[in-house]
């Protein structure tokens, strides 16, 4: 009959194992996840596995005094096992952590772009947007600001913006605080031309995604011209 000490072993073993099979299923979601909230799910999944990782560390260590001589070969391959575990987890968090530098810096150019009473707006859209998705919108903005982008392609930019705004909020479609407040700026008669399609350009990526789930079917092809201006700007 297996002794306590033999049945503590294989469960930590056996615990260590299927830590590392969800370990690489969540490395793989990160790797090919563009929806921030999803990511942030996926990161939180993992900061658990690593005070899992922590917790049969301490298990490892207190059976690992119990042990009066050499270790044997099952105590051996559980460290080994530990020790993939952590250096996997260490890895992560450092790739991780360059993509958050990199997203946090796109994300202030960005706010960068906006006046001060704008910028906690255009903050709480970007959280939600990918890191392609900052990129593009900033190349677009980078050449709306030096004046590559005709008067006829900004003004149909803007009236496919508002177009789709009104038909989102005639089909009952709630709009976020942040992107109600963004609606109401792109709307303003009185303000330049130019900063309303700037206040504008960060709603784009929300409102295809709407267009593609509600059919809007407004008569501004937003997607296509989008998609142009992002496609001749990035020299593609």
């Amino acid at each position: 009959m297996p002794s306590n000490f033999d049945l503590r072993l294989q469960h930590l073993e056996d615990n260590i194992k299927q830590d590392q099979a969800l370990l690489k299923d969540y490395e793989d979601s990160l790797r090919y996840e563009d929806e921030p909230r999803r990511k942030a799910k996926y990161r939180r999944e993992i900061d658990q596995l690593r005070e899992s990782a922590n917790r049969y560390q301490k298990e490892y260590d207190e059976l690992r005094m119990q042990i009066t001589g050499e270790s044997n070969v099952q105590m051996q391959n559980v460290a080994i096992e530990l020790q993939q575990m952590n250096t996997r987890l260490d890895r992560l968090y450092a790739g991780q952590k360059a993509i958050f530098e990199n997203i946090n810096h796109l994300r202030q150019g960005l706010l960068a772009r906006y006046n001060a009473g704008e910028q906690n707006i255009i903050l709480a859209i970007t959280e939600q947007l990918n890191q392609a998705q900052m990129v593009m919108i900033s190349t677009v903005l980078d050449a709306i600001e030096t004046d590559q982008v005709t008067e006829q392609e900004m003004q149909l930019i803007l009236q496919g913006i508002q177009q789709n705004i009104t038909k989102l909020q005639q089909n009952g479609t709630a709009l976020s605080a942040s992107q109600a407040a963004l609606a109401e700026v792109i709307n303003a008669p009185g303000l330049d031309f130019k900063h309303r399609l700037k206040v504008g350009i960060p709603l784009i990526p929300f409102i295809l995604d709407y267009e593609g789930e509600l059919e809007l079917g407004t008569g501004i092809n937003l997607k296509g011209a989008w998609q142009a201006l992002v496609l001749r700007f990035r020299g593609e």
